[in-house]
């Protein structure tokens, strides 16, 4: 479970999913001597360690409901390439959240999301009604991300003031 704590340590997100980690020790080079076991038993064992401490799961199931089983593999697979695992999420107990670090989190998602969106605009197939619910989606994702801003700027009003108080 080093390896894990190592990864935490050298990992820009404070929060990351379990999937992730379980793949970085699986594709690294640096953990290439590394015995990996199935994700369940990985999971487990993470889950005795005393240095990590499990975040809620994120599911991205509303998503998919209206797919096949094949469709919702080959959607979870394309979304993992992208970055975003559903699944529970650890995180260094010795780690605290802090209203900044939170903040910072949040925006790297939605550059993610943003990123994301941008990528798939520009492999959009021809086909209009694809185009219009991508458009759609990206009016959604830009008014998710201008109530974000608003929020992250609130905290760090908040975190400097109290900062400045002290």
């Amino acid at each position: 479970m080093d390896e894990i704590e190592k990864i935490l340590e050298n990992e820009e997100d404070i929060i990351i999913p379990v999937k992730k980690a379980w793949k970085i020790l699986q594709f690294r080079e640096d953990f290439k001597d590394v015995s990996i076991p199935s994700l369940g038993k990985f999971i487990e064992l993470v889950k005795k360690d005393e240095r990590f401490e499990f975040m809620p799961p994120l599911s991205y199931g509303q998503m998919y409901a209206d797919l096949t089983e094949d469709e919702k593999v080959k959607r979870e697979i394309d979304m993992e390439e992208l970055g975003f695992f559903s699944g529970e999420r650890i995180k260094l107990k010795r780690v605290q959240l802090t209203g900044e670090l939170l903040a910072n989190i949040v925006e790297k998602s939605v550059e993610r999301m943003t990123t994301a969106l941008k990528n798939a605009w520009d492999a959009r197939p021809d086909d209009s009604n694809a185009e219009k619910r991508l458009l759609e989606i990206m009016k959604k994702a830009q008014k998710l991300q201008n109530g974000i801003n608003k929020v992250v700027e609130k905290i760090r009003n908040g975190t400097e003031e109290r900062d400045n108080n002290s």
